[in-house]
């Protein structure tokens, strides 16, 4: 069984999966551009509120990096 994870290593993990969740997001906006599919707009509203909680939490993880150094 792994030790549990401290809350930088989370944040840094939860970073690094909503970047792929994007990237994902995108590879699925330009496949439904390219078959014209119709809930395309749909698709890039998701996106939107991808990126805008992937900006979150970077700025958390750029908090707790702070906060770390501070403590060290």
């Amino acid at each position: 069984m792994n030790p549990p994870e401290d809350p930088l290593a989370m944040a840094e993990r939860h970073v690094r999966e909503c970047e792929q969740r994007v990237a994902r997001q995108l590879l699925i906006i330009e496949e439904m551009d390219r078959d014209n599919h119709r809930d395309a707009t749909m698709a890039r509203k998701l996106l939107v509120a991808l990126e805008t909680t992937l900006d979150l939490m970077r700025e958390h993880l750029r908090l707790k990096r702070e906060a770390q150094d501070l403590n060290t």
